[in-house]
């Protein structure tokens, strides 16, 4: 074997003692599962939206909220309960707490939106602008992110338990010291990504672009990827693949 084909076979084994591969067998594989939110059957639409989100604290429950431009918003606390957010436009805006349970959001702008401590539960957000969106005491349970984009997203430091990324741009996005423990991302863009100290047992990333994703070879411990990606991570190494 050449000496370029030695390197090559080190490379891979090392990785592979790292992660876990597609086909790799375990007696107990782990099984991904998010749940759905519980939304009502019928929803009223939200009546005086100027009236409510004048005051700096809001709460709502059970709503359809369609056609929202509130950007620059500022609020001391948004709870958002049971309700659907269709093309609501939140960017810019300024939110000191924000507790959203059992919600979806399609085709919305939060796009520079800033949010000091975000619980998020049982969320579906999908084709959502989240260019530059920001959140810090970040917790994330059985969410999903579907065709949303994310590029230069802040969330350092975030827990997401059972999240789902699906189609995503997180080109540039920050997740560096989060726990994505057990979470997917599944045919995202994670181009210079950055997931250094992030925690990725389990976390699958299979028929995602890892290419040029930022992360320590030690924190891809017990992660899911394809053979392909395998060889990607094992630049980190250092070497050069001929």
């Amino acid at each position: 074997m050449s000496g370029s084909g030695h390197v090559c076979l080190f490379a891979f084994c090392f990785v592979l003692d790292n992660i876990q591969m597609k086909s790799a067998r375990s007696s107990k594989p782990f099984l991904f599962k998010r749940d759905r939110p519980d939304l009502p059957s019928r929803l009223d639409p939200l009546p005086n939206a100027d009236e409510i989100f004048a005051d700096g604290e809001v709460i709502i429950d059970e709503q359809q909220i369609s056609d929202l431009e509130r950007p620059g918003l500022k609020l001391r606390s948004f709870q958002l309960n049971g309700s659907v957010l269709e093309r609501a436009s939140f960017a810019g805006g300024q939110f000191s707490s924000a507790v959203w349970k059992d919600v979806r959001f399609a085709a919305c702008d939060l796009a520079n939106l800033q949010i000091h401590r975000l619980t998020l539960v049982r969320a579906e957000m999908t084709d959502c602008r989240m260019t530059g969106f920001r959140a810090t005491a970040l917790e994330l349970q059985d969410v999903l992110l579907q065709e949303g984009e994310l590029r230069y997203a802040q969330l350092q430091d975030g827990k997401f338990r059972a999240c789902e990324f699906v189609g995503c741009n997180l080109q540039d996005a920050d997740f560096q010291g989060a726990d994505l423990t057990g979470c997917v991302f599944r045919s995202c863009n994670l181009a210079r990504a950055d997931l250094r100290g992030a925690k990725l047992q389990n976390t699958d990333f299979r028929r995602s672009d890892v290419d040029t994703m930022m992360v320590n070879i030690n924190d891809l411990r017990g992660a899911i990827v394809e053979p392909v990606q395998a060889m990607i991570f094992a630049r980190l190494l250092g070497l050069q693949i001929l």
